[in-house]
Formats: C-alpha cells, sequence, structure tokens
C-alpha cells in the first residue's frame, strides 16, 4: 500500500502518468516539462491550482526525476515484455496443461480445448485465439481512429475558442479606445463650455460691478460734502462771543442753512406743527445699485440646459429617410418620412412584407433611426436580407400575419 501511494504522488496530474522531465512551479505543484509547456500556451495558470504563473526556463527538479525513473523501473521488472505477452500464447493451461489455442468471448480470457467442454465454460461462445486477437485488434483501432477524430474535433473547437478570445480581446481594446474618444470629446465640450460660462459670468460680474462702483463713488461723493458742511457749522457753535456768532451768521451760516432748506415745500409747511425741520434730507437722492448678476437659465437650470447643448455635439444630425413604395398596403405621408397600413386591400392577393423603400443609399458607417410606432404593442424587429444583385438599401415594413405583426426595419 505504502509503494503505491509512494507512485501515487510521482505521478503528473496531466497526462496521469510517472513523471518525464519534471519541472516545479513556485505554487509547488510539478508537472512533465512537455504537459506543463501545452498547458501554458493557453493560459499562464497552474493546471492544479490555477494560481497566475509567468515561469519560464523552468529547471528540471532532478530529485522527483530520479524517483520517477526508479519507480520507473520497478514497474518494467513488474510488468511483462511485449515479447513475454506474445510468449504466453505457448504456455500451458493452468488446469488442464493443454496449450491455450482458444479465446472464450464469454468470459473473455484464454483457454484449452480441455475447457471448451468443461462445466466452467457450459454454453460459452469461443474462437481461435488468431481470429479473436484480429477482431479485438480492430475494435482497438477503432476506438483508437475514435479518439483520433474526437480529439481532432476538439482541437478545431478550442482553435475557435481562442478565436473567439482573441476577437473579444480586440473588440475589447476597440471599445476601450472609442469609449475613450467619445468621453474625450464629451470632456472637450464640457470644459470649453465651462470656460464660456466662465468668461460670460466674469465679463457680467465686470459691468454690475463697474456699475455699482460708479454709483457708490457717486454717492461717496454727496456723503463727502455733507461731512464738510456738518463739520463746518460744528466749528460754528464754537464762537464764544455772540459778536463774532452773529456775524458768520451774516456773513456764511445764513447762506449755508438756506441751502440745507427745502425750497419746494410751501412757506406754511415749513412750521414746527407740520414739519420737524425745514431742511431736505438728500438720502433720497441717493439710489443703491442692487445686484442683478445672473447667468439666465443657466443659473438654476445649467447641467440640463449644458445637456442639451451637448446632445448637438454628441449625436449626429438625424438622417431623414424618404420613402418610397409600389405596394398597394401601405399609405406614405405627404413629407415620405411616415408609412401607414392600409386596411383597404386586406382581401388582396398581395400577401407577405409590404414594403416602403427608401431613396437614400448607403454602403459603410452606423446608422440608426428612432422609429415611432405609436400604439403597435409588438415593437421593432430587424432583418438582413443579403440581395447580391441589388444596391443596398433601407426598407420599413409590415408582415401579415395574424399573430406576430412588427414593424419590420431591413437593411438590404
Amino acid at each position: 500500500m505504502a509503494s503505491a501511494s509512494y507512485a501515487d504522488d510521482l505521478i503528473c496530474s496531466v497526462c496521469l502518468s510517472l513523471f518525464t522531465d519534471p519541472v516545479s512551479l513556485s505554487c509547488g505543484h510539478s508537472f512533465c516539462r512537455g504537459c506543463l509547456t501545452s498547458c501554458l500556451r493557453t493560459q499562464k495558470l497552474c493546471p492544479c491550482c490555477r494560481a497566475p504563473t509567468a515561469e519560464e526556463n523552468l529547471s528540471t527538479n532532478y530529485i522527483i526525476k530520479r524517483m520517477a525513473d526508479n519507480a520507473k523501473e520497478q514497474q518494467k521488472k513488474k510488468t511483462p515484455s511485449m515479447d513475454e505477452q506474445k510468449g504466453g500464447i505457448d504456455k500451458l493451461c493452468p488446469d488442464h496443461e493443454e496449450k491455450l489455442k482458444l479465446f472464450c468471448e464469454t468470459d473473455q480470457q484464454l483457454a484449452c480445448v480441455i475447457c471448451q467442454t468443461g462445466e466452467k465454460h457450459d454454453g460459452h461462445k469461443f474462437k481461435p485465439i488468431k481470429e479473436a486477437a484480429l477482431a479485438k485488434r480492430q475494435e482497438l483501432n477503432e476506438a483508437i481512429q475514435f479518439l483520433t477524430n474526437d480529439i481532432s474535433s476538439m482541437n478545431t473547437k478550442t482553435k475557435q475558442q481562442e478565436e473567439e478570445i482573441n476577437k473579444t480581446e480586440t473588440k475589447s481594446g476597440q471599445l476601450t479606445n472609442q469609449i475613450s474618444s467619445q468621453f474625450e470629446e464629451m470632456h472637450q465640450f464640457l470644459r470649453k463650455r465651462e470656460e464660456e460660462i466662465m468668461n460670460e459670468l466674469k465679463e457680467k460680474k465686470r459691468v454690475e460691478l463697474e456699475k455699482m462702483r460708479r454709483n457708490l463713488e457717486s454717492m461717496e461723493v454727496v456723503v463727502s460734502e455733507r461731512r464738510e458742511k456738518e463739520i463746518m457749522l460744528i466749528s460754528a457753535q464754537d464762537i464764544p462771543d455772540s459778536e463774532g456768532f452773529l456775524q458768520w451768521w451774516n456773513d456764511r451760516g445764513l447762506s449755508e442753512l438756506e441751502e440745507l432748506k427745502d425750497r419746494d415745500a410751501p412757506p406754511e409747511g415749513r412750521n414746527k406743527t407740520t414739519m420737524k425741520h425745514p431742511y431736505r434730507s438728500r438720502v433720497d437722492d441717493l439710489k443703491v445699485t442692487t445686484d442683478s448678476l445672473s447667468l439666465g437659465p443657466y443659473q438654476s437650470h445649467l447641467q440640463f440646459f449644458v445637456w442639451k447643448e451637448m446632445l448637438q455635439v454628441i449625436k449626429d444630425l438625424p438622417e431623414r429617410l424618404t420613402l418610397e413604395t409600389s405596394s398597394k398596403d401601405l399609405i406614405i405621408s405627404h413629407d415620405r418620412r411616415s408609412v401607414l397600413r392600409s386596411h383597404i386591400n386586406a382581401t388582396s392577393a398581395s400577401k407577405g412584407l409590404a414594403v416602403a423603400r427608401n431613396n437614400i443609399k448607403f454602403n459603410t458607417g452606423q446608422h440608426c433611426w428612432e422609429v415611432e410606432v405609436g400604439n403597435n404593442m409588438n415593437h421593432i424587429s430587424t432583418q438582413t436580407c443579403d440581395l447580391k444583385d441589388m444596391s443596398p438599401y433601407f426598407t420599413i415594413g409590415k408582415c401579415d400575419d395574424e399573430d406576430y405583426d412588427p414593424l419590420m426595419v431591413c437593411w438590404y
């Protein structure tokens, strides 16, 4: 039992045979060099634990190799050679000591002529050894041929799968570039639009602030004049003698106060019962320029309006289809952009696809349309037709089918 377990540890998990030129991976698993090389061609993973590996030029594990070679030598000693197996034909029957000339088809073992008539093989079917060997060789060859063909078919499938993997990797790269390119286009638009809106905001800010600052300067001039007059009048209060004060009053004070009075008010309105004082305030002359900075719709719905602008950038202008038809089962609108199924000729002999053909041809590029189907709950189906004798064109139409009546969008 220990010997069998020992031999099992020296078997390659790929070919299920004793190691030949064994090599070991960093994960600890060992394989025949040829088996591992074949596996690593498809994917850089350990065939046993699926751990990633990129190891190349691996050295032979001579400890495992010596153990495997010893196990092979022991097997050779225990297993008879082909010559010995061939010589087995001349061996004698262990029961009757007669030459083994027959093969029991029932028990699938060699037998002698006495065995054929014995109770042990009663009712069994026998064949001569050469005839039985020929039949078994044919059966073996059929199995080998089957495996050869099966492996060939599986290799074809494997190659197809590898091609599909390569296609997916190539397509993934193309889609990655396409996504990056299209997002970069949107990023460029957004960066440009952001710069434009920011510049617009800066210009509006400059205009608004300039207007407010001019108004502020005017207000400061008026305040400064009022403050100078206030200082001058306060200084008059400091004149100690009455003669000097009255002299100032006569020379300047009276005129200064007259300038402060409200000249538009009626004289009778200047009494103390109707007004606290007869002077006119300049506060109402100062008009505060209020904040009117605004970006219009961009201020409250910036994302929405920029998104609408971006739609014009990221999608081409719609390709208008001008439809024409020779079918009596279809009605084309006046602008030749809509099609309606007519039920007038429902009993006519024209059955199948009623087609409205577009007169615009195209051979390359990606094209898409938004098709309004109204209340049709069967939605849209597409169809590709290979008509080699006809130029490529686009059609839409309806099929006569009680159970399934979709709008057909066809590319020929």
